[in-house]
């Protein structure tokens, strides 16, 4: 019998396999095989992924997922797959675990830390694996890139999920680091320069977006911490999935969190 978890990560198992790469001789007008370069296909649909040069390494969602749940269900914490910020495609995937015991207050809502696992058949990133956290009342998706440890592997090396037990603890120990930034970035005063940085490293639609809420309270985001919740519920809820883990790495960078 599939369990309810089996069916939840099904989609992301599709197998994929290597193909041979040929070329149209243009003189000849026939197909010349390139050793260069190597075709990735889903084994079950035929459908091409991605062509990669030849040095470069398939590692299957599986050999990452399988693993990690290996790890998860020997925990002492709960935990469950969030669609929040979870997605899967031919080319790429996200995965997001949330530990809705491993808790802690903003002033105004739970945020649970989340686990936040990466991968991808064409190249545009290795596996990776970030700590961050997920908002109770808004479900704002967050990176703590800054002040969590974090995971990365390219498909040209191998990949060691590690131990996750420890893991889990040592981030659960540095939440008071975390709280610690928060209540900085709420004494701390929103100025041109951060705006300016936004708007630089985020776009115009995201100032836009920021704009449009203090508008709407008529007032001026009066701490960083505010601002910061609102460029996170404007990539939680406005931004595609497969491209939101690069703005919430900026907004990490952003706002040293």
């Amino acid at each position: 019998m599939t369990t309810e978890l089996e069916k939840r990560l099904s989609p992301y198992l599709f197998p994929v396999m290597e193909r041979e790469v040929f070329h149209s001789d243009i003189q000849n007008k026939s197909p010349l095989l390139t050793r260069d370069y190597k075709a990735i296909v889903r084994k079950d649909t035929g459908e091409l992924i991605s062509i990669m040069n030849d040095t470069y390494k398939i590692v299957p969602n599986s050999e990452v997922i399988k693993p990690l749940m290996e790890q998860l269900n020997m925990l002492d914490t709960s935990w469950f797959i969030d669609s929040s910020h979870s997605y899967v495609e031919s080319n790429r995937m996200r995965l997001q675990v949330t530990f809705p015991e491993l808790i802690f207050s903003d002033g105004r809502s739970d945020v649970s830390l989340s686990l936040f696992l990466h991968n991808s058949y064409d190249g545009s990133e290795g596996v990776r694996m970030f700590w961050g956290a997920i908002r109770a009342i808004c479900k704002n998706g967050m990176i703590f890139g800054q002040v969590l440890s974090k995971f990365y592997s390219k498909h040209t090396a191998g990949i060691n999920i590690g131990n996750l037990n420890q893991q889990v603890e040592a981030t659960y120990e540095k939440i008071p680091v975390i709280k610690h930034r928060i209540e900085q970035l709420l004494n701390e005063k929103v100025n041109d320069a951060i705006r300016m940085s936004i708007e630089n490293k985020l776009g115009k639609k995201v100032m836009k977006y920021v704009e449009e809420q203090e508008d709407e309270r008529n007032q001026k985001a009066k701490n960083m911490w505010v601002l910061y919740n609102f460029l996170t519920y404007f990539i939680s809820h406005n931004v595609q999935q497969r491209m939101r883990a690069g703005y919430q790495l900026e907004v990490s960078r952003l706002f040293k969190l």
